[in-house]
């Protein structure tokens, strides 16, 4: 019996004084450091010893706020300043409060109309990043974040980053990103519903070299030949373009112009609904700049798009063309669906499109058949009088 408790209580000891301290610090070692806001409490070397917690654990976010903390305790510390350069180099998190922006070396301007925040880089830091398709590296970064929603706890979320190799493109960069980030308000206050990517972050890539033009691969924007002459409407019609990709649910199967005919559906709707909507081509302006040329984009790709769904009506044969022509008429379809029923009905339609392989005309013309109302049956049949196809129909 006594042999018993005294073993009892060496365990005991053991536990008290060993395992349980141990166990202990496995546990503050390993646990997520989860503040948003650096408690007042800890001293300088305890906030970037959190700092360097954080990263070791994967958390961008804290790491960055312990380290802007111990940066705003002593400015002048060597430390914290080559932890918080470290930190942004690394890269800015996915969500960051505007405390933290504004305690670190990166340039922040707003967004028009309060839609969110513009934080570049300092040059001196270089912020290096490998594109995923070419194996380009740049060394340059602007950050989008978009104001958070309403009743969030403030923090601003990413929109996208934007990748550039001169410092000289820095102002390009930060008109470039404000200009997507009115192009998704416009999409999100249009439609009530979040893009085809769930609104997840993506890279812009501005690239000196290659063909003139954009592209989109996976979830990243390319412009090419920046000094290529272009107008303003076309720049943005090109950025509006490539940001459709990622924005509009993919319809495929076409040879000409491309393979997908959402970034040109896209466009015409985003600068479309970005005209008609009261301040917008203000927001554009102070954004981006002249915004002038939107006349005549309706000119050449509005209105030709909309006559010649116009003269076809609802047609079979059209919609299942694969052609320029066949693309165009498409379109011209879904700006009058716009026109007739409301972004929110075409937003609809687009819910309801196959998610399993890939989605065509023929499909988005059957989803909004569940979602408008009844609409006259599509003739596939020739008429002596009118070309193969067409149905006379003037209804969406």
């Amino acid at each position: 019996m006594c042999y018993n408790i005294c073993n009892m209580a060496y365990r005991f000891q053991f536990l008290m004084t060993r395992a349980l301290p141990a166990a202990l610090f496995t546990f503050l070692t390993l646990a997520p450091v989860a503040a948003k806001s650096p408690p007042a409490a800890l001293t300088y070397d305890e906030l970037l010893e959190h700092s360097d917690q954080a990263k070791f654990q994967g958390n961008p976010e804290d790491a960055l706020d312990y380290a802007a903390a111990a940066h705003k305790m002593r400015p002048d510390g060597l430390k914290a300043t080559q932890a918080v350069e470290q930190r942004i180099q690394d890269g800015l998190p996915d969500t960051v409060s505007p405390e933290t922006l504004a305690a670190i070396p990166v340039a922040t301007s707003a967004i028009g109309g309060g839609l969110g925040t513009v934080a570049s880089v300092s040059a001196y830091l270089p912020c290096k990043a490998q594109e995923p398709q070419h194996d380009w590296t740049f060394d340059h970064e602007t950050y989008i974040y978009l104001k958070p929603a309403t009743g969030s706890d403030g923090e601003l979320k990413l929109f996208c980053r934007v990748h550039y190799t001169v410092p000289g493109d820095t102002r390009l960069a930060e008109r470039m990103g404000s200009l997507l980030a009115i192009a998704h308000h416009a999409w999100a206050q249009k439609t009530g519903a979040p893009t085809a990517n769930a609104d997840a972050p993506f890279n812009v890539w501005l690239c000196r070299g290659g063909q003139s033009g954009g592209e989109q691969w996976r979830d990243n924007l390319y412009l090419y030949d920046l000094d290529a002459p272009r107008s303003s409407i076309e720049w943005i019609r090109e950025i509006i373009h490539e940001y459709s990709h990622l924005a509009v649910p993919a319809i495929g199967g076409y040879t000409d112009p491309e393979y997908w005919a959402n970034g040109y559906l896209g466009e015409r709707l985003i600068v479309r609904w970005i005209q008609r909507t009261p301040g917008m081509p203000a927001l554009v302006e102070s954004a981006w700049g002249d915004f002038s040329g939107a006349a005549n984009f309706d000119k050449l790709l509005i209105d030709p798009a909309i006559a010649l769904y116009k003269k076809n009506g609802r047609s079979k044969t059209w919609l299942d063309r694969r052609d320029e022509l066949g693309m165009r008429y498409f379109i011209g379809q879904m700006l009058t669906v716009d026109d007739k029923y409301g972004a929110r009905t075409l937003a609809a339609a687009f819910g309801r499109l196959p998610r399993f392989r890939e989605a065509r005309a023929s499909d988005m013309a059957d989803a909004l058949a569940e979602v408008v109302p009844a609409q006259p049956p599509v003739r596939t049949t020739r008429s002596a009088h009118k070309p193969a196809g067409d149905s006379g129909a003037s209804t969406p």
